[in-house]
């Protein structure tokens, strides 16, 4: 499964530089191994393949439980990523996920839970449980942005445009730099992706 994992992430990566120019910055921000959170603004459902694509570790995702019961997608879904239910993590997906987070895995959320109109990631919308899994498994978290996969593929609709589309990742948030600051993680992590945003 891992050289699968690693066969479609190639894939993925020729077809976003080719079609949507991808450009990615900040590489050197990722940790080669170790447990890993990548959160990210979401705008798009663009957003997962841009980020595995991006990364060059086998990422595992948390997605909507909905997908997983998808008669067309839900087997390949499963393979790469852990359900996570609209109302809220339950507390067995945040134990796996804190178990795959302590046992080197890296993890990509999108703490809004839905894909934003406005594509910035930040408000509310971030959820708490990031802060509860950063805390519970100490590992870093990585803040990323990606531009221009609301313009490929926006809500509503169903085939991607040829628009140009960039990620850009900032300096690992240590996970107890909420104790260290006084601020908590989600904050630190909107203001660090709204840098990006605005870089």
């Amino acid at each position: 499964m891992k050289n699968c994992y690693f066969a479609f992430k190639n894939l993925f990566f020729v077809y976003f530089r080719a079609y949507n120019c991808l450009e990615v910055t900040g590489r050197e921000f990722i940790p080669r191994e170790g447990g890993l959170i990548v959160i990210s603004n979401h705008s798009s459902y663009l957003d997962p393949l841009i980020i595995g694509a991006a990364v060059d570790r086998r990422m595992t995702y948390l997605a909507k439980k909905e997908l997983f019961t998808n008669p067309l997608i839900g087997r390949f879904v499963s393979s790469f990523s852990l359900p996570v239910s609209r109302e809220g993590s339950s507390h067995t997906t945040i134990k796996e996920t804190v178990k795959r987070l302590c046992g080197g895995e890296a993890i990509a959320m999108f703490p809004a839970g839905e894909r934003d109109k406005a594509g910035d990631g930040s408000g509310a919308g971030f959820k708490r449980g990031l802060e509860l899994l950063a805390r519970l498994s100490k590992v870093p978290v990585l803040p990323a942005y990606i531009k221009g996969a609301d313009r490929s593929l926006p809500v509503g609709r169903k085939f991607p445009r040829p628009a140009r589309i960039s990620v850009r990742f900032a300096p690992c948030l240590p996970p107890d730099c909420a104790d260290a600051e006084g601020e908590s993680i989600i904050s630190r992590a909107i203001e660090s992706i709204g840098r990006l945003k605005t870089a």
